[in-house]
């Protein structure tokens, strides 16, 4: 009987501790405010006095208001550019990938525009993602803050976004 007993109350310990782990699933659609910290390495192009070329390749972090949701405490690769002219930009766009705690990933594209040092803004368009994000579709509205750069040729910034997703229907 005493053997039973603790196999129960085991089974019921194991229960409340894990089930709702095991029970919590990702929401099938939705959205979230986050920030994303940027540290990216720029390359410059000049053209004349007026038109600069500028790519970059960079790395960033990205954390929930909530502490939770999609994105939060995902890393993240970015590559983009734009064509300057006269301090002003209207094509920034580049390619975004957002490593998940779970070392899933996710894809976005995004375009924007602003004055070089200062603020930009745009939106961006989530395009896939890899396993249980396989078919993920969504949009992503941002804002850009330039911070002092840490280094020569190099561009630090926070980035206030609204990602909205939707993950397809299971099969």
């Amino acid at each position: 009987m005493l053997k039973k007993s603790v196999v129960l109350i085991l089974t019921l310990l194991i229960l409340a501790t894990t089930g709702p782990v095991l029970a919590e699933e990702m929401a099938r659609e939705g959205s979230a405010t986050i920030r994303a910290y940027w540290i990216v390495t720029l390359t410059a192009l000049p053209m004349g006095k007026e038109l600069v070329q500028m790519n970059y390749d960079g790395y960033g972090v990205v954390v929930s208001d909530t502490g939770k949701g999609l994105l939060h405490n995902a890393t993240a690769k970015v590559v983009g550019g734009m064509l300057i002219s006269k301090g002003a930009y209207e094509n920034d766009s580049g390619l975004v990938i957002y490593t998940r705690p779970d070392g899933e990933k996710i894809f976005a594209t995004f375009k924007g525009s602003g004055q070089m040092g200062k603020s930009a803004k745009g939106t961006g368009t989530i395009v896939g993602g890899t396993g249980k994000f396989e078919g993920i579709t969504g949009t992503v509205d941002y804002n850009r803050y330039q911070l002092r750069p840490p280094a020569e040729g190099v561009s630090a910034s926070i980035m206030v976004a609204k990602p909205t997703w939707k993950l397809p229907d299971k099969k």
